[in-house]
């Protein structure tokens, strides 16, 4: 009977291998060699509540590094960062969180006018820094379905020379339904709504406070 050698190097490989077709077969997630897929997120829709008055300029959110990307994240096990595979944003996910933010702090609920800082430039009464700790589908394993994270840290600001007015933490977590893109992005866009209504609550209480 022939004998065939089997490395040891060869054999190591083969959990990381069979993990990588685990995630890609039980997710039904897109293949590499398909192009790529954009994907929007929605602001939740504006509450019946008076806005305050006053501007609020919206700063380029600060991100982790590793997530200045127009990638969905994802990580496992290990803290491994990664992204899925065909599929973006419409942008960067800095300038994705602020357009987010200013349609969730604006109207009922928020303040009258909200807009992103430098487009176009607008004398503001508060400016509002967002700062992206947490924006991934995180995996336990490959046969679990991924959980979002969410977490922003804001600090929102006043007056020249400005001068802090409150800080807050905001973190959303939501598991998807399904392991697939519109179910991962679906809870995505919950858990961010979530969020970013704690930063408007945050940030309006922060403004009132500061107006008495």
């Amino acid at each position: 009977m022939k004998r065939v050698a089997i490395s040891t190097a060869a054999l190591h490989l083969v959990p990381a291998l069979l993990l990588g077709v685990l995630l890609t077969a039980c997710s039904g997630l897109r293949s590499k060699d398909e192009p790529d897929r954009t994907y929007l997120l929605r602001a939740a829709p504006a509450t019946g509540t008076a806005a305050l008055p006053g501007v609020l300029s919206v700063l380029q959110p600060v991100v982790q590094p590793g997530f200045d990307t127009d990638r969905i994240l994802l990580t496992r096990a290990g803290q491994e960062l990664d992204h899925f595979a065909a599929s973006r944003w419409g942008d960067a996910l800095p300038r994705v969180i602020a357009t987010l933010a200013v349609q969730s702090l604006a109207g009922g609920g928020g303040f009258t006018h909200v807009v992103e800082a430098g487009r176009p430039a607008v004398a503001s009464d508060y400016e509002l820094l967002l700062t992206v700790r947490h924006f991934e589908a995180a995996y336990e394993s490959a046969s679990a379905l991924p959980v979002i994270q969410v977490a922003f840290d804001c600090t929102v600001t006043a007056g020249t020379p400005r001068r802090v007015l409150g800080r807050c933490d905001a973190a959303a977590s939501e598991p998807a339904a399904e392991n697939r893109m519109t179910a991962i992005v679906a809870a995505m866009e919950l858990a961010t709504q979530r969020a970013l209504a704690d930063v408007r609550a945050a940030a309006v209480s922060a403004a009132r406070a500061a107006a008495r």
